[in-house]
Order: C-alpha cells, then structure tokens, then sequence
C-alpha cells in the first residue's frame, strides 16, 4: 500500500501597517498596528497541529446568478486533472477534519461580481456559516475567506451529514478558487499495517521456537529419565 503525506506545510498570515502623527513641528509619532504574524508550526499527521491531505482547484468559473455545491468530504465528481474525486497526483480525497480553508474571489477588483458561500441546502457544512450579498458578507473582488483550525477537531466534515458547501455568483460572473489543508484519520499512512504484519509473523516465528523448544525439552526429559545417574537439566530464553 502506497504510504501518503504532507511535506513543506505552511500557513502563514501577515497584517500591518504603520500609523503616522505628524506633528505640528513636523515630527513624526507612529506605532505599527496592526501588526500580525501569524504562523502556526503544522507538521504532517492526523493530530493537533498536523494534516495529512491537501486539496485546491484554481478558477472555477459560475455565470451571473449560477450556483454549485461542492462536497468537501470527498470532491465528488470534482476533476482537477487526475481523475474526479482525486487529489493532484491521483489519490482519493477523504477530509474528515479541515485544518484550513481559504476561498479566494478571483475577479478583477472593478467587477460587480460577488461569490456568496454558504451551507448547501441538504446537509449543509455550516462550519463556515452564511456569507451572501443579503447579509453583507459576500467575497468581493479580490476578496478572501479564510478559515484555520489546527486544533485536535479541526473544522469536522461528516458524510452524508455535514458536507455540503454552496458558491453562487451575484451581480455578474465570478471565478474563484478554493485550497484545503485536512486530515483522514483512519489512513494516515501504511506504516502501521507492515508493523502489524511484522508482529504477527515474529509472533508466529516465535510461536513455533517455543514449540519446538517444548519438544526438544520432552525429549531431553525421557532421556534423562533412562539414564537417570547423569541427568542435567537445561533451560533456554527467546526475546520475542
């Protein structure tokens, strides 16, 4: 079984300005605000602070007043050139916990075009909840969702239940692109399944060590037994 990971992962969010005074003696007073750096240390795995998948499909075109739902748990029918429901180099995509989200409006910053996201309508994923034109907080031009959670949870994605996110373009077309960092705790590699493998083998090997010591100590017993004026007893030990 192929073994999967993550490798040179980063997520890393800057903000700052500098806030000027100039005074009437025109000295300047100033302070950095904001000033955020933010950068969380994310190694690869299936727990806090780790993630094990990586996904993104960049410019994803919808019409003026069109609509589509992506299931995030597992892109199905999504081709982003290897295969529908698979990853950049052809393996199926599973998130059970998203570690981080960002959803990018693509289009030029003089566009009308607003993206709207928001929980499908059947079984919706509404971790990230509304986001419309309606409610004021639809992705503008250039605009950015982002979203990260590195805790043990993550942001959870359930099957069936609570996996359903929608885009839809309001006021003219919209093209935008999504990126996810997640994890899938049940396959996190296949060390685990050849270390199992390996256990049982030495444990059969030794199964079969004991036997035959077993054996070989019966036998040793009956000689002794006949020969009863030179019996010696000797005992052996297996780290197993």
């Amino acid at each position: 079984m192929a073994n999967r990971t993550l490798t040179s992962i980063t997520v890393e969010v800057n903000l700052s300005a500098t806030v000027q005074n100039t005074l009437d003696d025109s000295k300047v007073a100033s302070c950095k605000h904001p000033s955020l750096s933010y950068k969380p240390d994310i190694e690869p795995g299936v727990s806090a602070n780790q993630a094990n998948r990586g996904w993104q499909d960049e410019n994803r075109s919808l019409g003026s007043g069109a609509n589509e739902t992506l299931d995030i748990y597992d892109l199905a029918g999504i081709d982003v050139g290897a295969g529908a429901g698979l990853d950049g180099v052809g393996q199926s995509v599973v998130h059970e916990e998203v570690v981080a989200i960002a959803i990018v409006n693509e289009n030029a910053i003089t566009s009308a075009g607003y993206l709207e996201v928001e929980p499908g309508a059947a079984n919706g994923w509404t971790v990230l909840g509304s986001h419309t034109v309606a409610n004021g907080s639809a992705i503008g031009p250039q605009g950015l969702l982002l979203r990260v959670e590195p805790s043990e949870a993550g942001l959870g994605v359930t099957d069936a239940a609570n996996h359903q996110l929608k885009f839809t373009a309001n006021g003219a077309d919209v093209d935008y692109s999504i990126y996810i960092l997640a994890r899938h705790d049940d396959n996190e590699s296949s060390s685990s399944s050849s270390s199992s493998s390996s256990s049982s083998q030495s444990s059969s090997s030794s199964s079969s060590s004991e036997s035959s010591s077993s054996q070989s100590s019966s036998e040793s017993s009956s000689s002794s037994s006949s020969s009863e004026s030179e019996s010696s007893l000797s005992s052996s030990s297996w780290t197993t």
